[in-house]
């Protein structure tokens, strides 16, 4: 895994162009520690900082042909299957790494090798013939890709601090778009919180052609595909552990150490069994464990430890260590978030990367294709009392949405809850499907925005910018799998697999890989019946059914527990905001920043003078959180870091004419 930029700026000064590359580049060190490189040409400068994978030493980037210029990000899980047929084809190669595959792919198949590619992808590709610059992405967004557009130049990189070194230039946010993904948990289409950068969208290529604004194409779609159901349970089954197997085992591809991140949920653990199943070496496990009860899961993970006799490391997490790390979190997700969960992971890559080990194969993109999330089970319910209005389910209903949280399961409570759901009755089949929840549940937010901006929540708006990323075949679909679509295009690759994915293991060069985001399983599973995924209220009910007596009962059978840390309670130590909280909210600093009122936000501040309460709300969580990060955003932005390459570390300069 890598970090690559670039600038295209036809019939600019080399020398200049030079120095702007290698500032860019080296806030990417941390992406690829283990060397870099640099093209450049008076039209086009492209950097590279390389994390070793495959090929450890003839894969070094920029790499070059005859005619085209690669930098490249990620990994092709298919390369050997590539290469072998490009050789048939009378195609020579001068290495084994996946990058050449890559590049000749390209050379031999043009922009239909995207579609050819089992993996993780964001490249840039200069065609020196025709002063074409070429960008792709994945097909879920798993590998970033910021472009800005700045005074007569486009820029490109991994992560958006690279720009922060382009002189005349800062980042600012855009207080709307803010706002949009304070409301979503993340921008709509292409768009970011910052004005004029925006994200190349997934499953998609941009084709520059001398300097000129970008024709954007898309390659692929979720559910485009038809894929042909399975016409019973069984042979779902068989079918599903036959390619997930397959997936595990193309991504076992390397030529480093491998190991697996074990939460002690079902994703994990399927992914750890079938992991020690196809590696030949004793398998390494990495796990966090909590301080608090309420968030600790180890003892399922030391279930499945005991089970496959792997070599695992837990490193123990409490509220002072979420605090004391969450500033330099921040730094590397680049945006405001709403959960403190990205700083465990953030601390276990650290442990990672000492441990020797530079890949991990997690669980992420499961809740996605097997409906695992939350949401899906709500508009179930709400589908169902549209249908039986005067059913006398509904408190036994309400009970099985949330099992962990407290208060679904006190009687007491079932009137407030049955009020609060019926509110969506009207609305939750609308375009925005479980979308519609989160955006009541986040609106709250516009009462803590500084005034000034005007800021206002306009429902219709969103549901009007949904609906242009929607396909044709959209309302043809499942309500479930509607949601499935906006949460893979929402949530999956602009907040999940960004500010707990690859920001998170990338911060200390770490890949992680996902098997479950092979495309071949994302496809097939979105058209199986939506009861092989969430069954009554049972969710993932295929994986469970596919490895039962595979990994312990207590893991099949334990209710899904969402992944997450303390919110509040990191902030709130000994009756008071911690220190850190404290500078970042003072008075001073929201009046410095602007982005928040004051007022509002020391009113908030003090509903805890007197302790943190027992139960705490999804809503104080949030608002903590994504305030406080809103303002270490901005804190990064004023006071970016400053690096240096290391000469030693160079391993390409092409200087072209």
């Amino acid at each position: 895994m890598c970090g690559i930029a670039g600038i295209l700026r036809l019939n600019s000064n080399k020398s200049s162009q030079k120095k702007s590359i290698k500032k860019m580049i080296s806030t990417l060190s941390h992406r690829g520690p283990d060397g870099w490189g640099l093209y450049l040409s008076q039209d086009i400068a492209l950097g590279h900082t390389r994390l070793s994978i495959i090929d450890l030493s003839g894969g070094n980037q920029p790499m070059t042909s005859d005619r085209h210029v690669l930098v490249y990000n990620g990994e092709i899980y298919n390369y050997m299957e590539l290469r072998k047929d490009l050789i048939s084809k009378g195609i020579h190669f001068n290495t084994i790494s996946d990058t050449e595959v890559v590049l000749k792919a390209f050379e031999f198949y043009g922009t239909d090798s995207f579609s050819k590619f089992n993996g993780q992808f964001a490249l840039i590709l200069w065609d020196k013939k025709e002063k074409r610059l070429i960008l792709a992405r994945d097909r879920y967004g798993i590998r970033p890709l910021y472009i800005l557009e700045h005074k007569n130049s486009y820029y490109f990189s991994s992560e958006m601090k690279a720009f922060d070194t382009i002189e005349g230039y800062q980042r600012a946010f855009n207080m709307q778009k803010l706002f949009e993904h304070a409301l979503l948990w993340n921008t709509i289409d292409d768009d970011t919180v910052f004005e004029n950068i925006r994200s190349l969208p997934n499953g998609t290529y941009e084709i520059y052609k001398s300097g000129k604004n970008p024709t954007k194409h898309r390659y692929y779609e979720i559910g485009e595909s038809q894929c042909i159901a399975p016409p019973n349970s069984d042979i779902a089954m068989e079918e599903f552990t036959e390619l997930l197997n397959d997936s595990v085992n193309l991504r076992l591809r390397s030529d480093v150490p491998v190991a697996t991140y074990l939460s002690g949920g079902i994703d994990s653990s399927v992914v750890t069994y079938l992991t020690a199943l196809n590696k030949k070496e004793r398998l390494k496990t990495f796990s966090i464990a909590f301080e608090d009860k309420d968030f600790d899961e180890s003892i399922f993970q030391r279930e499945m430890v005991s089970q496959i006799r792997c070599d695992h490391f837990e490193l123990k997490v409490n509220c002072k260590l979420i605090d004391d790390n969450f500033l330099d979190s921040v730094y590397h997700f680049e945006r405001p978030v709403f959960r403190t969960a990205a700083v465990p992971l953030y601390l276990l890559s650290k442990e990672v990367q000492a441990s020797g080990v530079k890949v991990v194969l997690t669980g992420e993109g499961a809740d996605e294709i097997l409906f695992g999330y939350d949401s899906y089970k709500e508009l179930k319910l709400l589908e169902f009392w549209n249908r039986a209005p005067n059913s006398k389910l509904r408190p036994l209903l309400i009970k099985k949405l949330y099992p962990y949280l407290q208060h679904y399961a006190n009687p007491k409570q079932f009137g407030l809850l049955r009020i609060y759901y019926e509110g969506f009755l009207k609305e939750f089949n609308n375009d925005l499907v479980g979308l519609n929840i989160r955006i009541h549940n986040n609106k709250v937010l516009s009462n803590y925005f500084n005034k000034d901006f005007k800021l206002s929540f306009d429902k219709d708006n969103i549901l009007e910018n949904i609906k242009k990323m929607l396909p044709d075949n959209f309302h043809s679909w499942s309500l479930l799998q509607q949601n499935q679509f906006l949460e893979m295009k929402s949530l999956l690759s602009g907040y999940l697999l960004s500010s707990q994915g690859d920001r998170m293991s990338l911060a200390h060069g770490v890949e992680g890989r996902y098997p479950f985001l092979d495309h071949r399983i994302v496809e097939k599973l979105f058209y199986y019946p939506d009861h092989f995924k969430l069954k009554a209220f049972s969710q993932k009910h295929l994986l469970r059914e596919s490895f039962k007596g595979l990994i312990p009962d207590s893991i099949i059978d334990r209710p899904k527990m969402p992944y997450q840390s303390p919110d509040l309670k990191a902030f709130f130590r000994g009756g008071k905001l911690s220190e850190q909280a404290a500078y970042f909210l003072s008075k001073d600093m929201l009046s410095d920043f602007g982005i928040f009122d004051e007022k509002k936000v020391n009113r908030f501040i003090r509903k805890f003078d007197k302790g943190i309460p027992e139960v705490i709300g999804y809503r104080d969580n949030m608002l903590i959180t994504f305030i406080l990060s809103s303002q270490m955003v901005n804190y990064w932005i004023r006071h970016p870091k400053h690096h240096e390459l290391d000469s030693r570390l160079k391993k390409v300069e092409i200087i072209d004419n």
